[in-house]
Parts: C-alpha cells; structure tokens; sequence
C-alpha cells in the first residue's frame, strides 16, 4: 500500500510538473487536462464505470505522452463488488484525420467487497463472525486502444476510446495471483487552461 500511495503522489507531482501544451517543436507552454467517463466491463460480464483524469504531460503533432489516474467500480456476479484506483502512464498517437492508438501501463489498488460473511473460531471452538468479507489486492496493468479525436477535424474537444486491459490481481482470495481482462470505452472532454487568461477553454 505505501509503494502504491507513493506511486499516485509521483504521478500527481509529474502532472503538475511536466503537464503543458508544446509549440511545434515540442516546447511547453499551457497545461491540458481530460476528463474521461464512460463503461468498465471486466470479463465482458461484470458490468460497471470508470471516471477518469488525464493530463498531457508532453506533446507532438501526432504524439502525446498521458499519465492518468482512473477510478473503476463493477458488480461482479459472483457475488462481489469492486472499486480500483489506477493510476497509468501511456503514449497516444493521433493521426491527421483523428484516429487514435495508444498504449498504458499502471499499478493501482483493488479493493473487493463480498456479499458473504467471513468467520473465525476461539479457542472454545465457536465460530465467530467477523463481518463481511473483502480482499484488498495490488493491481498491475496494461491496456491498448485505439479511438477517434473529434477535436481534429472539428470544434468539438470530445475524444472517443476504446481499451482492452488486462489487469493482475495479487493477492487473491482463492487464487494466489489472479489476472482479468476488461473492456473500457467512453468519451474524453478535452480542454485546457491558459496561462495567461487563467480560465478554461476548448483544446485545439
């Protein structure tokens, strides 16, 4: 748990740091910022959404590096629910017309809350009922995507995406080391705060 904590403040440092908006040969000048929301299916059949913060932490034409920080929950339905907290750094390519591809690497925090009831038994022999039970685990991963900037061809700082992700549990409650698969799609409203005017406005 503290690697992880120290992992999220990291990345929140670099965010503040390094996330600026770059003239065309790649010299920082604005901060840019997204916000994600949209559809979290872990094994196509555990239902669930994703909230997410992004932040440009460098920026070409067609190159963008993306530390993220994602908040998920799913209800599973072998009788659990989980929430995670992600945070991800990843390259996204955007071609000329909009079509993006990306790729992300993460180490967050998973947390399973059960629907049964966990027991303990005294030295008497009795069973005594602790309360429900959970799971608290470590939770690499890695996803690729691809998507559609809308902000490209038009006015609209909307950007589409689509993910596969497969993520490792450690440590689970029946398996010594779990990895899942999940599909993450949803929209990005992109936008950015400018220096100078102090106030938000579109990207691009």
């Amino acid at each position: 748990m503290k690697k992880i904590f120290i992992l999220v403040l990291t990345i929140l440092f670099c965010n503040k740091v390094f996330s600026q908006e770059t003239t065309k040969n790649g010299t920082p000048q604005d901060e840019r910022f997204g916000f994600s929301v949209g559809y979290f299916g872990d094994k196509f059949r555990n239902a669930g959404y994703l909230f997410a913060w992004e932040n440009y932490l460098a920026t070409t034409q067609n190159f963008t590096v993306v530390g993220t920080i994602q908040f998920s929950n799913f209800f599973a339905t072998q009788n659990f629910t989980a929430v995670s907290l992600l945070p991800r750094i990843g390259v996204r390519y955007t071609t000329n017309f909009g079509l993006t591809l990306e790729s992300h690497l993460g180490l967050g925090y998973l947390h399973r809350f059960y629907s049964y009831d966990e027991f303990d038994v005294n030295a008497a022999g009795d069973l005594i009922r602790k309360g429900k039970a959970s799971q608290a685990a470590a939770m690499p991963s890695i996803a690729l995507g691809l998507g559609y900037d809308f902000s490209r061809k038009t006015e609209l700082p909307i950007l589409y995406f689509l993910r596969a992700s497969v993520n490792y549990n450690y440590p689970n409650k029946h398996f010594l080391f779990e990895a899942s698969y999940a599909i993450e799609t949803g929209l990005t409203y992109i936008l950015k705060r400018s220096r100078d005017k102090r106030k938000v406005r579109f990207h691009r």
